[in-house]
């Protein structure tokens, strides 16, 4: 199954042999890799992206949210400085320092979501980031792997902790729900308007046109989202091909099985995609 993962290193460039250690075991049919990055904390506590260079839907899907990773794993000195943040590290933060729940920004709570409809869990993160202390490292990556043990076995060979957790990815649910509620919204308002004044029908008229033209937003929203479902699961099927060609008899038949998940899970995410492009076409009718 997809999973993120995030690895501690105790340096810098224990982390970049961690990576090639964790490269190694794709080329070898051990799991696939789908991103990685190399984050680093210095000694006065300021993280930075040190080495991240894949590319593909996939890369390029997990370049968007490293800043809400970098966020959460500097932990409460940037809550306290005002830093982007993201995750559940922003509300352990405020907690942990006595802030303001209000004193969250914007940018802060996007990021909040960006972390959550990506699959990445930040309470995950929140952990990480209590091991990564001024003058370490960390790997983190979106793998999908059959077995556990040569990940963790590599991993701590390099001198590295590993935390994983499973990638739930909830965007197409969040454009479905979203979907539903500004259908609701355009319904109520139609209903409204036979029942209203003639003093008040203009104003109603306005929030209709106001409630279309979110949807119209989100329709387009939807139709990037499944050309880039389409890319992304392209680019998925082809490292665990990647893996079928390379992989022992054994494994090789648990990525055949993880091969038809994938295929099976974006049949269910297209439908639900479809669905949602169905409801925003009536909406605007």
């Amino acid at each position: 199954m997809e999973k993120f993962i995030a690895v501690v290193f105790d340096s810098e460039d224990a982390a970049y042999k961690g990576e090639t250690a964790l490269r190694d075991l794709h080329r070898n049919g051990e799991l696939a890799v789908y991103a990685a990055a190399v984050i680093g904390k210095d000694q006065d506590g300021k993280v930075d992206v040190k080495k991240f260079d894949d590319e593909g839907p996939i890369g390029t899907a997990f370049g968007l949210i490293l800043g809400g990773i970098v966020g959460v794993l500097a932990g409460p000195i940037a809550v306290a400085s005002g830093a982007a943040l993201a995750g559940s590290a922003a509300a352990a933060s405020v907690a942990a320092t006595g802030m303001a729940a209000g004193s969250l920004t914007g940018g802060s709570l996007g990021m909040v979501r960006d972390l959550w409809v990506a699959g990445i869990d930040s309470d995950m993160l929140d952990q990480v980031s209590l091991e990564l202390l001024p003058g370490k490292s960390c790997l983190v990556a979106s793998v999908d792997e059959v077995w556990t043990t040569p990940l963790d076995t590599k991993m701590t060979d390099a001198g590295g902790m590993v935390f994983r957790k499973l990638r739930v990815d909830a965007i197409d649910e969040q454009y479905e729900a979203d979907m539903a509620e500004f259908d609701r919204e355009i319904a109520e308002l139609k209903e409204e308007l036979k029942q209203s004044s003639d003093e008040t029908k203009a104003a109603i008229h306005g929030k209709i046109e106001a409630a279309k033209a979110k949807v119209a937003e989100n329709r387009d929203k939807i139709k990037a989202r499944m050309d880039e479902l389409d890319r992304e699961t392209n680019a998925r099927l082809a490292a665990i091909d990647e893996q079928i060609t390379t992989a022992a008899a054994q494994t090789k038949e648990k990525f055949e099985k993880r091969k038809a998940e994938i295929q099976a899970d974006y049949k269910d995410r297209k439908a639900k995609l479809d669905a949602s492009m169905a409801m925003a076409k009536d909406a605007l009718t």
